[in-house]
């Protein structure tokens, strides 16, 4: 009789634990869409990483995070032609608000068919970097191929310069950039900071 009263009990226990707890939260989903290239910016030179790889994925979310709250553009260079040409405006005031704006509607235009962007970023000869322990400026040459078709032929365009990165860790904190320098060179034709200028309207 102890036999059976005790397979009994197993049967029930196995039974119960099949059912659902009625008490017990929904567990939480992982979030939808792609997370895209990204490693946890421990060292400066991970942020200007996950930056390239953001912008060639067009991955906005990743891409915000390469940045502080405190965020400022400049491009002494652009913004002093601009501002002789009448359009200066397109360079004020450009914080991280303004830097995701424009980058979102980078992304939204390049993700159309057969537009394609391309960003290479490799160290820069002219211009080392400085790192210290909470401090540092990241100086990088760019590449940027920028190919639009239209309806006879592909449009390729090569955009090169150096820019800076300044990038602070706050205290126990992670590494962010808090101000992107375009710098003047002796370069010819177009910059990064006069293509993503031409999307602050958009």
């Amino acid at each position: 009789m102890k036999r059976i009263s005790f397979l009994l009990v197993l049967i029930l226990l196995g039974f119960a634990g099949c059912l659902k707890n009625p008490i017990h939260t929904r567990d939480s989903q992982e979030p939808a869409g792609s997370s895209g290239t990204w490693e946890t910016p421990a060292m400066p030179e991970v942020v200007l990483s996950n930056l390239m790889f953001a912008y060639n994925e067009k991955h906005v979310q990743n891409y915000q995070l390469c940045f502080g709250q405190d965020f400022l553009f400049s491009s002494p260079e652009d913004s002093i032609e601009a501002e002789a040409q009448g359009f200066g405006y397109l360079y004020y005031l450009w914080n991280k608000d303004v830097e995701i704006t424009v980058t979102e509607n980078i992304f939204s235009k390049f993700t159309e068919d057969n537009n394609s962007l391309d960003l290479i970023l490799s160290y820069s000869s002219n211009y080392p970097d400085s790192i210290g322990d909470t401090l540092a400026v990241i100086n990088r040459d760019y590449t940027l191929r920028v190919i639009q078709p239209d309806s006879l032929q592909s449009d390729t365009i090569l955009i090169e310069g150096t820019a800076a990165f300044h990038l602070s860790q706050p205290s126990y904190n992670l590494w962010s950039i808090y101000l992107w320098e375009e710098i003047i060179t002796s370069r010819s034709g177009d910059s990064w900071a006069n293509f993503k200028a031409e999307y602050r309207n958009r």
